[in-house]
């Protein structure tokens, strides 16, 4: 039997703290004031970890990177205490890590009792490729929960169709969507963007924008968020799919509690079956003749 969870979707904004217990402080009361079962923070969120002591700007966003990645583990820890003492599952957002001689945006979920998992950026902005170095990841994962099976596209993955159809496949009820965008635009794509994979899967989708200004911490010195659940608008469900959107560049947390079966349920019950009928798509390779007219 479904039951209804519990979802804090976070506009957070990372600054320079004295100190670690500082930084640490200050995680452990956000996660207490979510008090909800499932935790997300936004893209680039693991920065945080990065902006400890006198704050130093530093206009290389190479140097953001180098520091992002060296303090990933210690902010991954800290969502691990926060995920255990508060008994929820958590995104701790995304940050650099240095893998292999590459570097990549990572997010990472952690469960409850303090278990890991993570999801690579695939297809990294063309700033992030050409300022930060940040190479494409490899794979998609599928968390299997208590809460049920979530994927995750960081940001700018949602705007490509078939990640989000991979995993709604694979059987992702949830797909999370953090996210850190520098103009009003560039939010409205991403949320623009997990509509249309809500309405496409026929699932919930969750986005989580970063929000605020760190002067000379390039990755993040503005970014623009609303953060926003939806589903498919369909029968049973609000007729726009939006199930829950804070005010604009809010910050806080936006909570809202829903039973996830309700929204899959739109897949075998909605007036129609977007998630069944995706393979009567033509082949990608499918030939375009092209006729002139009025000329």
């Amino acid at each position: 039997m479904s039951a209804p969870i519990s979802i804090a979707a976070g506009c957070f904004a990372p600054r320079w703290h004295p100190d670690w217990d500082a930084l640490r402080a200050e995680i452990l009361d956000r996660v207490a004031d979510a008090a909800c079962q499932l935790v997300v923070f936004p893209e680039y969120a693991a920065m945080a970890a990065a902006l400890i002591g006198t704050p130093k700007g530093e206009p290389d966003p190479m140097i953001w990177a180098e520091r992002g990645a060296a303090a990933h583990a210690a902010w991954v820890a800290l969502m691990q205490e926060a995920a255990q003492t508060h008994g929820c599952h958590i995104l701790a957002g995304s940050g650099p890590v240095r893998v292999g001689g590459r570097t990549l945006n990572r997010a990472v979920l952690v469960a409850p009792d303090g278990s890991t998992g993570h999801q690579d950026k695939l297809i990294p902005t063309p700033w992030e490729r050409r300022d930060m170095a940040i190479a494409g990841g490899t794979g998609l994962t599928l968390f299997d929960t208590a809460l049920g099976k979530i994927g995750i596209c960081i940001c700018y993955d949602a705007e490509f169709p078939l990640f989000a159809r991979a995993l709604a496949a694979a059987g992702a009820g949830i797909i999370l969507v953090p996210s850190c965008t520098d103009t009003p635009a560039g939010q409205m794509r991403v949320q623009i963007a997990a509509r249309a994979r809500a309405l496409e899967n026929q699932c919930l989708v969750v986005q989580a924008p970063m929000l605020g200004a760190v002067p000379g911490c390039d990755p993040i010195h503005e970014s623009y968020g609303r953060a926003g659940i939806f589903g498919p608008p369909d029968r049973g469900q609000p007729d726009d799919g939006i199930l829950a959107l804070a005010h604009p560049d809010t910050l806080g947390w936006m909570r809202h509690t829903l039973d996830p079966a309700k929204i899959l349920a739109t897949r075998t019950r909605g007036d129609v079956t977007t998630f069944a009928d995706w393979p009567l798509q033509p082949a990608p390779d499918l030939s375009v003749e092209t006729v002139t007219l009025g000329k």
